[in-house]
């Protein structure tokens, strides 16, 4: 039984819900699966019965009013945070040993198995830091990534949940995406919302980054007849009123993506692959100054400045659902991770 030890970033829950997915498969097939993980990423992880250690400090990105803002004193953040980290990490490596180390956007866990020499995977779909506005943070971030390039390059396998053709050590899997375990109709029954609710979603990260896109989905609710509004990864005030449901923190948020009519979100990878594996339609907004929700967001047509039009984009959205997009990303995942242990 090969213990793999596998760090996940903290930032969100896009990759603790990648996590859970292919931890799962992994620990199907016979592994001893320990996360390091920290903040809601470990809650959502030990919700799912996993042995999680609480040790993975990276800050919150600072966000007002849908814009990323102080990226200087983030890249700083971010890096005592990594060298706090790395000592704790190393200590559970040493203790215990494990035969594979997997890091998801967990930097620590990663570089530490290359210094020791334990075969390890990085999963990253963001491969190109561009969060720098200012010339000094543009110093700062011109160095980090000096440094995540060279991680990259080093890496015995850098798994990337997009599609793509694999060259050196990339290996393109496509989306990673926890399968739907709740119909629509018992979702619906659960709160006892009509069946032929019109259902807007508002999809936000498990940091609470979007709020600022309740109200636009809040007129839509008003306007569009026979529709409620359901907000799900709400850390803030509880939303209320009539036809709104704010159910805080899911732990199954892709149940939700999947029954919804559409979904409103910021850019964020996760939720944007799991609307696509359901067909559900997708409005995804990104936090300005993002660069890789920007990216995710400019290739669905929608940009920073569209919280103003959120209630025509529902209303044009509803009723549009697609043919769902095949994302077997979590059996590849688990299968190259699993290669690295030599029979």
């Amino acid at each position: 039984m090969p213990r793999i030890l596998y760090g996940v970033s903290p930032i969100g829950l896009g990759h603790a819900t990648r996590a859970v997915s292919v931890g799962t498969l992994l620990a199907e097939s016979g592994a001893d699966v320990r996360f390091v993980s920290g903040s809601v990423a470990a809650d959502c992880l030990r919700s799912y019965g996993f042995n999680v250690d609480d040790a993975v400090s990276e800050p919150v990105l600072e966000v007002d009013s849908g814009e990323m803002k102080n990226a200087t004193s983030w890249y700083f953040r971010y890096w005592v945070g990594y060298r706090r980290t790395k000592k704790l990490v190393a200590r559970i490596i040493d203790d215990w040993k494990p035969d594979i180390v997997v890091g998801d956007e967990e930097f620590s866990s990663v570089a530490l198995a290359l210094e020791r020499g334990i075969p390890h995977a990085l999963i990253a779909d963001e491969l190109e830091l561009e969060f720098a506005r200012t010339w000094l943070a543009r110093m700062v971030e011109r160095r980090v990534s000096g440094w995540y390039s060279d991680l990259q390059r080093r890496v015995s396998l850098l798994i990337i949940p997009e599609e793509g053709g694999d060259s050196g050590n990339r290996r393109y899997v496509g989306p990673i995406v926890r399968p739907a375990t709740r119909s629509r109709t018992e979702i619906l029954e659960g709160l006892r919302i009509p069946q032929d609710s019109r259902l807007i979603l508002v999809s936000l990260s498990g940091t609470g980054i979007g709020s600022h896109l309740i109200e636009g989905a809040t007129e839509a609710l008003h306007s569009i007849s026979g529709s409620v509004l359901m907000i799900v990864g709400n850390r803030g005030t509880r939303v209320s009123g009539a036809r709104i449901f704010d159910l805080g923190m899911v732990q199954d948020g892709q149940n939700f993506v999947a029954a919804a009519d559409v979904v409103v979100s910021t850019a964020g990878k996760s939720t944007i692959d799991e609307a696509a594996a359901f067909g559900t339609p997708i409005i995804a907004i990104p936090i300005r100054n993002h660069s890789e929700q920007l990216r995710n967001a400019s290739a669905l047509g929608y940009s920073p400045d569209d919280p103003s039009r959120l209630p025509e984009l529902i209303a044009s959205k509803i009723g549009t659902r697609q043919k769902n997009v095949r994302a077997d990303g979590a059996v590849k995942t688990a299968e190259l991770i699993r290669s690295l242990v030599t029979p």
